[in-house]
């Protein structure tokens, strides 16, 4: 199965799990492409959202909505093996990224996804919305209220941003959103980002990590069970990054920075410890390395 899911920068997290959410459920029904209403599915089984709690606030539950949604598109011999967006879902996406900008959001969140599925009458979610006796205005209404009571989404890439990142340090990031998505966590959290460092094999982390003795089969574990401590957001890596980086001479983020930085937060540290690391070794042993690239002839 091949989910050809868009790699729309400005999504949030958890647009990009609505998005997996929908083309899922697109296979799983065995229907032709994925349209609005498949999306809208995806928000409500996006926990965590913001689209989620407005959808959750209407009363309005995935388990219900599917067994309408199935009968909204035909079904197909076997699941396909690519998903592919209707027109009308490209046109709701359009929609989206128009709301947010409205809003002044630098981001497309689920809440933003719904305005752009119920900003006209295209797409199956119409006819979805109608079994469900929701009409899109309500979903409208409690969309505009949730956000003038101040709820958002995470806007990683703007965190990505100002952190000052390197192409090395984008990637990992991109890499730990993409475990975060996969496995359908509601946060990028601090775990997704400690394995990623551990596999990059082209980032000295990888080294520094395994010598550290890492528990990676125990990492993957945990993340797999949603282990709390795992999920604490990037962010808290992300705002103190770049304080490290420029203190240790650089005006760029690196991934050797991101490590420092994690592995002297309180967070990053009773992550660390149970795999069997030692924070404050390890932080010696970034320092040096930093340190012996800044000296004439380090590598």
């Amino acid at each position: 199965m091949k989910l050809l899911i868009p790699s729309y920068n400005r999504y949030s997290h958890h647009a990009r799990r609505a998005l997996t959410h929908a083309q899922t459920l697109v296979v799983r029904l065995r229907h032709p492409f994925a349209d609005t209403g498949h999306l809208l599915v995806g928000v409500m089984e996006t926990r965590g959202s913001v689209g989620f709690q407005v959808m959750g606030d209407l009363d309005l539950q995935a388990e219900v909505a599917i067994r309408y949604l199935q009968t909204l598109a035909p079904m197909l011999d076997e699941a396909p093996s690519e998903v592919r967006n209707a027109a009308d879902l490209n046109t709701a996406l359009a929609y989206a990224a128009d709301e947010a900008a409205w809003f002044g959001h630098h981001y497309v969140g689920t809440e933003h996804l719904l305005l752009g599925i119920t900003r006209t009458n295209v797409g199956n979610a119409r006819e979805l919305l109608r079994y469900l006796d929701v009409s899109q205005e309500q979903i409208r209404r409690r969309v505009r209220r949730a956000l003038s009571d101040g709820a958002r989404e995470l806007d990683l890439q703007a965190a990505k941003r100002n952190a000052r990142l390197t192409e090395l340090s984008r990637r990992a990031i991109t890499a730990a959103e993409q475990s975060a998505v996969a496995l359908d966590h509601p946060t990028v959290g601090l775990g997704h980002l400690l394995l990623v460092m551990l596999l990059e094999e082209r980032s000295p982390t990888s080294a520094m990590l395994r010598e550290a003795g890492l528990d990676e089969s125990g990492l993957r574990r945990k993340l797999a069970e949603a282990d709390p401590t795992l999920l604490v957001s990037v962010e808290v890596v992300l705002n103190r990054a770049l304080d490290h980086a420029e203190h240790m001479g650089s005006h760029y983020t690196g991934t050797e920075h991101l490590l420092l930085t994690l592995a002297a937060d309180e967070h990053g540290m009773a992550l660390l410890q149970p795999f069997g690391v030692n924070p404050s070794a390890l932080r010696e042993r970034i320092i040096a390395h930093l340190q012996m690239g800044r000296k004439p002839g380090g590598e």
